[in-house]
């Protein structure tokens, strides 16, 4: 079931369905629900006996084989699909093979004599040969071909595909909805629900995966790692992190380092309000501009976090920098 947001987007989409453009861009913060929204409205729109709503029934045939991921009216791109030679690869892009793999797919009449539909997630991995090879067919797609397409980074997507799609933008939810939400998802209380939603920054989906008992391990570890520096070895703390993927401990060291630059600012820390104390001593020994530098460096090494080089010399140089602010 989805949760009480995005069931408010779905409606208002599903009201549009007669009337849904041919390319529709679903845009949002990461944890709000993109995927799931758009992978919902895909099977709405391929059942074959949707409910009064407009919403798909998921008894008919065409649920089942969509449940079954063999849908004949129905493709999904996303990072690390099939090359052009069919043979699979792992990567972090979506590159031109693949969109050169729709060509025969949206050519051909449905094979349910319907609508068929092409799910890009997420459309900002498209490379540069992709996002070109699939300008001409987003803009006169063949037939009644819908293209959803999700996608975090709205500036991470070339200006020409933005300009051929109606954006849908989606917002986190208010604290209070995202709250009763993982309240009854988890089963936790209500303080707890605060606090994991805190942590990360209002995001419901990116709470409910903190929360899980393996990832609340790796955060409390990432969390007191970072309270106890500068004072502890950058060594020590980088043998520690080592144990998480730089994908885990960037994010929340740019939320820690924000809230650093709050508390220094005289304001409150969002993120980590359980470590105000040593924030607010951290905070007397660095300066405002020396943070805002070092969150500025973070943020350009934010995109090779999935595979940066050499992870333990990037955590060994990204603590060793952010030490020197307090020195």
């Amino acid at each position: 079931m989805l949760p009480d947001w995005l069931a408010a987007s779905l409606a208002a989409l599903l009201r549009l369905r007669d009337k849904l453009p041919h390319a529709l861009l679903l845009v949002g913060p990461d944890g709000v629900g993109k995927s799931a929204l758009a992978t919902r409205l895909a099977q709405a729109l391929l059942c074959e006996a949707p409910q009064v709503d407009g919403d798909a029934c998921g008894q008919c045939p065409a649920c089942g084989w969509f449940s079954q991921a063999n849908h004949p009216d129905f493709r999904l791109l996303t990072p690390g699909g099939d090359d052009e030679e069919g043979k699979e690869k792992t990567s972090t892009e979506i590159k031109i093979g693949q969109v050169r793999s729709l060509s025969e797919f949206v050519s051909i009449g449905a094979h349910r004599g319907g609508r068929k539909v092409v799910l890009i997630d997420p459309a900002d991995a498209l490379n540069v040969p992709a996002a070109n090879a699939l300008l001409k067919t987003l803009e006169e797609p063949p037939g009644a071909t819908l293209f959803l397409l999700v996608s975090g980074k709205l500036d991470g997507l070339p200006a020409t595909i933005r300009s051929r799609c109606v954006i849908h933008a989606l917002t986190l939810p208010p604290a209070e909805q995202a709250s009763d939400w993982l309240c009854r998802e988890l089963g936790i209380p209500s303080a707890d629900a605060q606090a994991w939603l805190a942590a990360a920054a209002g995001s419901p989906l990116r709470a409910a995966a903190l929360a899980d008992p393996g990832q609340a391990a790796a955060y409390r570890l990432i969390v007191a790692t970072l309270a106890k520096l500068p004072d502890a070895s950058v060594l020590a703390a980088a043998e520690a992190l080592s144990q998480v993927a730089p994908r885990a401990w960037v994010p929340l060291m740019q939320g820690w380092v924000a809230d650093l630059a709050r508390v220094r600012a005289g304001s409150h820390a969002r993120r980590f309000p359980e470590q105000s104390a040593r924030l607010a001593t951290l905070a007397n020994l660095t300066g405002l501009e020396a943070i805002i530098e070092f969150s500025r460096w973070l943020a350009t090494q934010s995109a090779s976090v999935d595979h940066p080089l050499n992870p333990r010399l990037f955590c060994e140089d990204t603590l060793l920098r952010y030490r020197s602010m307090f020195l």
